[in-house]
């Protein structure tokens, strides 16, 4: 077996799959990085939503003194499982060039030209089928991110860090979710992700830590928010409390990068909205003291 692989994948899962009559099935990549020493940092996302005949491009880009944002839901014109077709535009693209271990990222604006590397460090760890409502399968890797940033003035910043990816694909509505907390947590010789779900009294929690030997799934994690005075009371910072199944305990604490490095999605619903605060945040170990870096994730449902 390819040691590459995870288990309960194949290589055929980094490519798309066949999509369910749901009218809401999805597939979707997600990148994010964070070059700590230049104060870069940033996401992206590209979905497919076959059924419904639009695609996804997102591209955020955090910078010290301002952001680059790029959305957009073009209509599908016609489905095609080559992903060389369906994960590009006039602005955004991603290439795979190794399955599980190495991803290109580009993006080109009238302003700058970014482009990436991202080659996976640690084992992909495979979330497994329906761990929650929002996927039918998932997986993610934390990876080393390198590349550059180029200004249309001609200024050039090397790029180099840490990341994470993610990619999932099946039914996806947000406003069945009460609530729910996402995070990445990325340290020079370990990562973390989580998924914490509360859906009609019902909390579900999936993720993992990994490292070079490894993935260990955890199994508990509690979470305290602080909350900014802005107007949509986004979340400003989180401490995190966790364990894994080997018994090892975890207090990370999350503080976003700038005040302006998060991004609020809100969709409508019948009877509602839904708002989803997407961070890039400086991580503290608090055991260890260690400083690294990472990703909060916040979505909340409200009732009108």
């Amino acid at each position: 077996m390819n040691s590459n692989i995870p288990f309960g994948l194949n290589k055929e899962d980094e490519l798309l799959h066949q999509p369910t009559e749901e009218a809401k099935w999805r597939e979707s990549y997600y990148f994010n990085w964070t070059d700590l020493a230049n104060k870069i940092s940033g996401f992206s996302t590209i979905g497919i939503v076959p059924n419904e005949n639009r695609s996804e491009f997102v591209f955020i880009l955090f910078l010290e003194d301002r952001n680059e944002i790029y959305y957009k839901e073009p209509p599908l014109q016609e489905y095609d499982q080559n992903i060389s077709i369906m994960l590009r535009d006039k602005k955004l693209s991603y290439a795979l060039v190794k399955p599980f271990k190495k991803w290109s990222i580009s993006y080109k604006s009238r302003k700058l030209q970014f482009e990436i590397k991202f080659e996976t460090r640690f084992p992909t760890h495979n979330f497994g089928k329906d761990s929650s409502k929002s996927w039918h399968q998932h997986f993610e890797s934390s990876g080393r991110i390198s590349g550059k940033l180029t200004y249309n003035n001609g200024k050039i910043i090397q790029i180099n860090g840490y990341g994470q990816r993610d990619k999932s694909w099946g039914f996806r509505d947000w406003h069945q979710f009460d609530k729910w907390y996402a995070g990445h947590f990325q340290f020079k010789d370990w990562s973390g992700a989580f998924r914490k779900d509360y859906s009609m009294e019902k909390i579900d929690l999936s993720g993992h830590i990994s490292n070079k030997e490894g993935n260990t799934p955890l199994s508990s994690l509690e979470i305290k928010t602080l909350k900014d005075t802005d107007q949509f009371k986004s979340p400003i910072s989180a401490t995190y409390e966790f364990e894994d199944n080997e018994g090892n305990s975890y207090k990370i604490k999350s503080s976003r990068m700038f005040s302006t490095s998060f991004i609020r999605f809100a969709r409508d619903f019948p009877g509602g909205f839904t708002e989803l605060f997407e961070q890039m945040v400086i991580m503290e170990d608090m055991n260890t003291g260690e400083i690294g870096t990472g990703m909060m994730e916040h979505l909340r449902t409200s009732m009108t």
